[in-house]
């Protein structure tokens, strides 16, 4: 079997997460990375050719498919002439920085062959595909309840993060990832109303939202604490006519996993780890990128999923105006 020859653009997340992530899996050959600063170690072998221009790599004729973890507001730029060039594309979420330009770029991609794919993690996380195989199916659920507390350590963030314009800040960063994985389990959302509440103390979020075909109604409270009382943590809290399900995760590091409860009592419960835990999503989703290349079929999720979350964060945005 031919290896699939990748580049990768973006040097933070591209070379600890997807670097790391796709040099596990032998149908894929990384010959490329690009980024703008030299890197202070030996971390990459010295076959890896590194440009410092993304076109230069895109343009490299050995390269099947491209990998793009560089900031979203980048995305646009690279995605229309990795199209030009014949590239399939592998993105980080939120893919592009608005509404308008993921919309752009998937009626470009109606008309080409070209397989793309967002790495959206969370479905692969270990406790989400067994509560999804295992319980999910077998339940009536009367309500969920989502919360998503978090602590910014603003010093080790680069600039773009913070910023919804360069496709950063609570949209683009945290909430994009909970509409996708809401509808990935429960079905298409419709938004009621919500709330945003901003002071000194804190950042607070309050979405509600309606799955259309079972008429279950979402609520979820996304909150930045700056106080070191409370401590961070992500919970869904999913009411059902068997009990309560909960999954959650501590998310004091990026070592913590969530595990699933049911009526409080643990049902599953990840192994410890030492290394990042979107290493074994992201690598799960590079595997599907891999078989959608080589079957030549249809990605899931695609640019079109990156569309579906965009319209979502477009009409909660536009209620808060």
């Amino acid at each position: 079997m031919k290896r699939i020859n990748v580049g990768i653009i973006g040097k933070n997340f591209g070379l600890k997460v997807i670097y790391n992530a796709i040099k596990k899996n032998k149908s894929f050959n990384v010959i490329a990375f690009s980024f703008r600063k030299n890197l202070k170690d030996n971390s990459l072998p010295k076959h890896i050719k590194i440009y410092k221009d993304w076109k230069s790599l895109v343009s490299d004729k050995k390269i099947d498919a491209i990998v793009i973890s560089s900031p979203p507001k980048t995305h646009s730029d690279i995605i229309k002439f990795a199209i030009k060039r014949k590239k399939n594309i592998f993105c980080e979420k939120p893919v592009t920085t608005s509404f308008k330009e993921i919309s752009e770029i998937s009626k470009i991609l109606k008309k080409k062959n070209i397989i793309h794919m967002v790495n959206y993690e969370f479905p692969n996380i270990e406790a989400f595909t067994l509560f999804k195989r295992k319980y999910l199916k077998s339940i009536n659920i009367k309500k969920i309840n989502v919360d998503w507390f978090i602590k910014i350590k603003k010093n080790k963030r680069a600039n773009w993060k913070d910023s919804h314009n360069f496709g950063g800040g609570v949209f683009f960063n945290y909430i994009c990832h909970v509409l996708y994985y809401l509808e990935n389990l429960f079905g298409q959302l419709t938004i009621i109303d919500t709330k945003l509440v901003k002071d000194k103390r804190n950042f607070l979020s309050k979405f509600n939202f309606l799955i259309k075909k079972k008429k279950i109604k979402i609520l979820f409270n996304f909150k930045i604490l700056n106080n070191n009382k409370t401590k961070p943590f992500h919970r869904i809290k999913i009411y059902s006519n068997k009990g309560i399900y909960i999954l959650q995760t501590k998310m004091t590091t990026l070592h913590d996993q969530f595990y699933l409860k049911k009526n409080n009592k643990i049902v599953f419960s990840p192994d410890k780890i030492n290394y990042d835990f979107r290493l074994k999503p992201t690598y799960i989703n590079l595997m599907k990128f891999k078989n959608y290349i080589l079957k030549k079929r249809i990605a899931n999720p695609n640019f079109n999923k990156a569309l579906r979350v965009h319209y979502l964060i477009k009409k909660l945005k536009s209620l808060n105006k």
